[in-house]
């Protein structure tokens, strides 16, 4: 008798260590109606540290639906809680939050039988705003690592459970990845982005009563609040599309890919011929390279479309002047380029160097000629002076809209002593001195 008793006790025994975490789940759901966050998360997390100690085979699917779904709701509540004490119960809280969501989901979703399922998708949204606000609470305070990671989990948590594609957190994870230095991943990221085709654009109206603006977070709420007749004169803004592709580049580049540079940069400019930063990246890879008829042929591309972007006409005359020294064609493109804005420094700077450049020539001349051809030396001297001359207005114009460019100020100087116009140089020396 004395054995029965001891196995029927034995048996007791091992049913209740076996059945502990139950009861701890319920107390947990009951401090939680009662809105005890402290007590039911003391209780959740007595009975995460029970089912730990076991293999999950062993824990009742109930339970075990029930442990993980109030283990996320619990942990969240903490982290919406406007009592500070309760939110500092646990740093983690929304991590694990997201934890105890997700393993429910693939946990009801393995056993096919969903008891919580749908109250966990009603939750998810507000879950992936807490991570987004997070996210830049850290980008605020510079915590770019951590900012990188919030952003990401809200545009994953969104995706793995059907809330939607949220694409500006991923461009906003790129941007905190770059930020922290994660070179690596905001390349991967980058490059998705541009396979997704993502263009970052902004839909906005006004309020019909109020006039202020409205924001919003697509094209086809945009639309229907036009319809209902709630706003009025919609726009939409924006088109980070390039900036990706000069993104995608310049990162591959920082990480010594140089062909992956090359590639992104290719492909940008024929999705965006318009484009003046990737025109410049492409440019500075031609003139790298020392492919001076490619960026020839690539400016001139460009010119025809935009035939009134000074930049193009002059860099166009930059690449002519510097690399293929044909000086009279590259100052017609400077000439263009002053047409269009008669106050830009570097055309009117670089069309007083052209004549500079020739007036150098003509002095190897007259170092060459012999002592005794004295005509000759001067007749040279003459034809100098005059290069001098037609440079003096553009460096004097060039030096009017930008009193402080040194290169200019060294370049009038030098033009006033040739031209023996030395009180004019000594008052450009002094301007050199007062920088």
């Amino acid at each position: 008798m004395m054995r029965h008793t001891f196995l029927l006790l034995a048996a007791i025994f091992g049913f209740s260590l076996a059945a502990q975490e139950g009861p701890k789940i319920t107390s947990a759901v009951i401090a939680a109606d009662r809105q005890d966050l402290a007590e039911a998360k003391s209780y959740i997390d007595e009975a995460g540290q029970i089912i730990g100690t076991k293999s999950l085979s062993e824990v009742r699917s109930k339970d075990l639906a029930k442990f993980y779904y109030y283990k996320g709701l619990i942990n969240f509540r903490l982290t919406q809680s406007s009592d500070e004490a309760i939110k500092a119960l646990d740093p983690d809280a929304l991590d694990k939050a997201a934890e105890g969501f997700k393993n429910l989901i693939e946990y009801e979703k393995q056993i096919g039988k969903e008891r919580y399922t749908d109250d966990v998708k009603q939750q998810l949204p507000y879950l992936a705003n807490a991570y987004a606000s997070r996210g830049i609470e850290a980008s605020g305070k510079e915590d770019y690592a951590n900012a990188f990671i919030d952003f990401q989990r809200t545009y994953d948590l969104k995706k793995d459970f059907g809330i939607g594609t949220d694409t500006s957190m991923l461009y906003n994870a790129a941007l905190m990845a770059q930020q922290a230095g994660n070179n690596a991943k905001a390349i991967e990221i980058t490059e998705e982005l541009i396979a997704m085709n993502y263009r970052g654009l902004q839909y906005k109206a006004k309020n019909a009563a109020t006039g202020d603006p409205v924001e919003f977070g697509s094209k086809k709420q945009m639309e229907l609040s036009v319809k209902s007749g709630a706003v009025t004169d919609p726009v939409i803004e924006g088109d980070v599309r390039p900036d990706l592709y000069l993104t995608a580049a310049s990162l591959n580049k920082k990480e010594g890919d140089t062909a992956a540079y090359d590639n992104w940069v290719s492909k940008g400019r024929e999705m965006f011929p318009e484009n003046e930063a990737l025109l410049r990246a492409e440019l500075q890879t031609f003139l790298e390279k020392q492919e001076y008829e490619k960026a020839l042929v690539n400016l001139n591309k460009a010119i025809e479309k935009d035939p009134s972007n000074k930049l193009f006409q002059y860099i166009k005359g930059y690449i002519i002047q510097t690399e293929t020294k044909d000086l009279e064609k590259a100052r017609a493109a400077y000439a263009k380029a002053i047409e269009l804005d008669p106050n830009y420094v570097e055309p009117l700077y670089m069309s007083g160097l052209t004549y500079v450049e020739e007036a150098n020539a003509i002095t190897e001349k007259m170092n060459a000629l012999k002592l005794n051809e004295t005509s000759k030396y001067n007749a040279l001297q003459k034809e100098q002076n005059a290069q001098f001359e037609k440079a003096l207005p553009f460096f004097e114009k060039a030096h009017t809209v930008d009193p402080k460019d040194k290169d200019t100020l060294s370049a009038l100087k030098e033009v006033y002593y040739k031209l023996k116009m030395y009180e004019k140089a000594k008052t450009i020396q002094t301007e050199i001195e007062a920088l």
